[in-house]
This record gives structure tokens, C-alpha cells and sequence, in this order.
């Protein structure tokens, strides 16, 4: 009894301490910004932060976040739900998900977003303004740099495209003197090269200082090996909240606000002449907060529709009048062969020019032409004439064959008749060559010792005679890899037979 009153103590305080860490966690939701509805959750959300006072909202980007040891380190940082995250993303389907950490006296969140598209790709400017918007409210922007964002060539490393773009827009955006600092962790260079070399490790330190310049050397800009992305997420989570909320509602509700448009009534906007009337379009494009900026931009999609098909009209239109000219010769020819063929194809080169000018005057004033259209003509012109000449060759190089009435005596052949039936002869039989072609090559290799190493061999060939003597290096071919248990021979000697049957 001694002894029992402390024990039962601790364990009362263990129980308490307990349920107040329980209570004392941050409640989680998950709001996807792309791809869905707006839900009732989200409004609740931009309710709240709009009747939020100042400082008492904290935003956190994190943008790239895609392998293991990252989402890890973010979960563990921010106590996100891993069940929640682990949703199919992917380039068809980018990862955009705003989390809300409820705390009793401030509200924190965190953008886990993927690396946007470009402008020029499908919904790549609607997603990039949204996280932008974001991001420059964000108390600080963390941004990961993966082996699939680095294109490496020969000593050679290039940054994606899309990467590029968000590094320049993010530069733009720290020319504000609020804009939140931005940390970019740059991957190790041997997860992006295997076994690399000292060229490769120079030139990686040239791309470090090509990004350095790419945002301008900004101070506000931290460039960080990937394995510091840890400590930098514990540090990020002590920051001071940001000093001003009221942006961070209109981002979420101006992605909201396209998704509809896009979802709902752009479809009724695309097709409004047939399918809505004229004044219940114009009042939804009245109602809407960003009715001109959506008016641009279905014009200019139906803009880029209708100069494709343009394009591709006058690209047929060019091709027809092309075959038509070819099909006019080949009439030409059948009908009277003993005719100018020189003077022929330059009058059907003629006709066609004068054809494509009179298309080209007639269709400018309705269609305005590619850029590219001219330079096309051209070329289809000087391939025209080849072609034809081509047409030529065929009929005139060919036989003239005999023909003969069904049921009727052939009449005594002249010594003209009897050399063209020579000629026809001789011509089929110059078609029909048969047989058999044997071929048989000899190589020889020599190589180093090991799994994959340089190699020398030579080969000959007999059948046409052709000795080799050639330079290769099978070290990257998998079978030849350490581990496998295959270890190829020093010396190698390999027959072929090659044998090649005309029918």
C-alpha cells in the first residue's frame, strides 16, 4: 500500500497526458484544388480565413514533394494523415491538395502541389496562376528538383521545361518585398548519373550556378542539397504566421470560380449560338468576377482551333492540286506518248502555278494563310517537277506492248515487230533473277577481363570480301552487370551463314 498510491499517480498522469496530446493534435482536412467540385468544407475554409484576423494564418508551399524520403519528410513535419495522401498522381493527374491544420489559436496550411505545367500545355495556365497566387502568400516556398526535372546529356545537365518556368516566375514574384523565401533542393548527382565522372560533376556545379543566375542571384533564393530537406521542414514549421490572410481566400475561390466555368458553362459558352440564348450567356459572363479574362481565353481556344484547321485546309488543298497535275500527265501520256514531254511537263507546271495563284487569291480574303504557307509551295513545286519527270521516265522506258483481236489470225510479224518482242524478252527475263546467295562471315573477338569491359574484333566476311577490325564496350549491357553470374569468355570466335533466296 506503500507503494500504491504513486503507482496509481503516474498512471493517472500518463492518462492525462494522454488525452490532452489527443486533444491537442491539429485536425487534418484535405482540400484538392484540382480536379474537383468546389466542396462545402473549402467554403468553410475561405469563410474562415476571410473573417480570420491578422497573423493568425500561416501558409506553407511545397511544391515537387513526389518520392519517398520527401513526402515522408513532409508528413512528419506538418503531421499529415499518409492515408490521405496517398492518392494516384501523375502527369494526367497532378497532385494539388491545400491541408488545413485546425490549432485553437491560428490556422495553418500547407500547399502540396507537383510542378505545373507550362502555358502553352492543356490547363497549364489556370493551374500556374492558382499556385503562384499561393505561393506569394506563403510564409515560405519549398521547392524539390527531381531526377525526372534534370535532362542529362553528353557532360551535359538542362532543366526541364516545365521547372524553368516556375524558377523564372517565382524569381518574378520575389522582386515584392513581401514575397516569402524560397528554398530549392537540388537532387544528388549520382541519382541522376550512374558511375559519374568528373566532367559530369563539373558540369553539374554549372547548372547549380546556371540556376543561380536563372533567379538572378536574389538573396530570398536557398539552393540545398536534398538531403537537408528535413531539417529545413522542422524549421519551416516555426515560423512566424503570415501577417496578412485576406489574399489567400481569393486563390482558392478564383481556382473554384474556373473550374466551374470550365466544368459547366464553358461548354454552354463554346457552343452559346445553338444551345443558349444570347442574354442568359451574357449573364453569366456579367456575374462572373473574371468574365472578360474567361472571354479571352475561350477566344483564344477557338482562335487556335480555327487556325489549325486553316492550316490544314490549305495544306490539302496544296496536296489535291499537286496529285492533279500528275493525274493530267499520266492522261497525257496514255493518249498521245510520241508528243514533247519537255513541253508538256512545263505547261502542266504552268497550269498548276497558275491554279495555286488563283487559290491563293480567292481563299486570302475568307481564310488568312499560315505563315509557313509560302515556303510549303515553294517546296512542293520544285518536288512537283521531279515527280513528273519520274512519270515520264516510266512511260517512256517501258515496252510498248502487243496486242492482239480474240479469235483472229496474228498476222506475219515484220523484222520491226520481231526486235520490239526481243526487247520485251530480254526484259522480262532481266526481271526474274533467281537463286540462291550464300554469304559466310568469321568473327573474332578479344576482351579484357571482366563483366563488361572494351573489346576488339575482327570480322570476315566471304561472299563480297570484307575484312573489319572494329572497337566496342559492352560494359552497360545488363547481362554482362556484376551479380549475374555470367562472366564472358576472353576469347570468342563466332561463324555466321548468311543465305539470301530470290524467287
Amino acid at each position: 500500500m506503500k507503494h500504491g498510491v504513486p503507482l496509481w499517480a503516474g498512471a493517472l498522469a500518463a492518462w492525462v497526458a494522454l488525452i490532452r496530446g489527443c486533444l491537442s493534435m491539429p485536425t487534418l482536412r484535405k482540400h484538392r484544388l484540382i480536379g474537383n467540385a468546389p466542396t462545402p468544407p473549402s467554403r468553410d475554409l475561405t469563410s474562415r480565413l476571410t473573417n480570420a484576423g491578422a497573423g493568425r494564418c500561416s501558409l506553407v508551399s511545397c511544391i515537387g514533394a513526389c518520392d519517398w524520403e520527401q513526402r515522408k519528410a513532409l508528413h512528419d513535419a506538418f503531421n499529415l494523415d499518409p492515408k490521405q495522401s496517398a492518392t494516384l498522381d501523375g502527369p494526367l493527374k497532378p497532385r494539388c491538395d491545400l491541408w488545413e491544420l485546425g490549432q485553437p489559436q491560428q490556422c495553418t496550411l500547407v500547399l502540396d502541389a507537383d510542378i505545373p505545367a507550362t502555358a502553352d500545355q492543356p490547363n497549364g495556365g489556370a493551374n500556374r496562376r492558382t499556385l503562384l497566387r499561393l505561393c506569394h502568400r506563403s510564409s515560405a516556398v519549398l521547392l524539390h528538383l527531381n531526377r525526372q526535372d534534370i535532362r542529362h546529356g553528353v557532360n551535359s545537365f538542362r532543366l526541364s521545361r516545365s521547372a524553368r518556368a516556375l524558377l523564372k516566375d517565382l524569381a518574378a514574384q520575389s522582386r515584392n518585398k513581401d514575397a516569402p523565401s524560397v528554398y530549392v533542393f537540388l537532387p544528388e548527382l549520382a541519382s541522376i548519373k550512374a558511375d559519374p565522372s568528373a566532367e559530369d560533376a563539373a558540369a553539374y556545379e554549372q547548372l547549380k550556378a546556371h540556376l543561380a543566375d536563372l533567379v538572378r542571384q536574389d538573396p530570398k533564393f536557398h539552393f540545398k542539397p536534398s538531403r537537408d530537406a528535413a531539417n529545413v521542414y522542422r524549421s519551416t514549421r516555426n515560423l512566424e504566421p503570415h501577417c496578412n490572410p485576406k489574399g489567400t481566400p481569393p486563390s482558392i475561390n478564383s481556382h473554384n470560380h474556373r473550374y466551374r466555368n470550365d466544368h459547366c458553362n464553358g461548354p454552354k459558352l463554346q457552343r452559346g449560338r445553338s444551345h443558349v440564348p444570347r442574354p442568359h450567356s451574357r449573364g453569366l459572363l456579367r456575374g462572373s468576377p473574371h468574365g472578360s479574362e474567361d472571354v479571352a481565353r475561350y477566344l483564344d481556344q477557338e482562335y487556335k482551333q480555327l487556325s489549325l484547321f486553316t492550316g490544314d485546309a490549305y495544306l490539302r488543298l496544296v496536296m489535291l492540286a499537286s496529285e492533279a497535275a500528275k493525274s493530267k500527265l499520266r492522261d497525257e501520256l496514255a493518249g498521245n506518248p510520241k508528243q514533247d514531254t519537255e513541253a508538256l511537263v512545263n505547261s502542266i507546271l504552268a497550269d498548276h502555278a497558275g491554279q495555286m495563284a488563283a487559290m491563293m487569291a480567292s481563299l486570302s480574303d475568307k481564310l488568312a494563310p499560315p505563315p509557313w504557307l509560302g515556303d510549303t509551295v515553294d517546296g512542293v513545286r520544285d518536288q512537283l517537277r521531279g515527280k513528273l519527270e519520274a512519270i515520264v521516265a516510266v512511260h517512256t522506258g517501258l515496252p510498248k506492248a502487243t496486242v492482239y483481236a480474240v479469235g483472229c489470225t496474228a498476222p506475219a510479224p515484220t523484222p520491226c515487230q520481231d526486235q520490239e518482242r526481243a526487247v520485251e524478252r530480254n526484259h522480262a527475263k532481266s526481271r526474274k533473277k533467281r537463286g540462291v546467295n550464300v554469304m559466310l562471315s568469321l568473327s573474332c573477338m578479344l576482351r579484357e577481363r571482366g563483366y563488361g569491359n572494351r573489346q576488339g574484333y575482327v570480322n570476315y566476311q566471304w561472299g563480297p570480301l570484307i575484312l573489319t577490325l572494329g572497337y566496342a564496350n559492352d560494359r552497360d549491357v545488363a547481362e554482362n552487370k556484376p551479380g549475374t553470374g555470367l562472366l564472358t569468355p576472353a576469347f570468342r570466335l563466332q561463324p555466321r551463314l548468311h543465305v539470301n533466296v530470290t524467287l
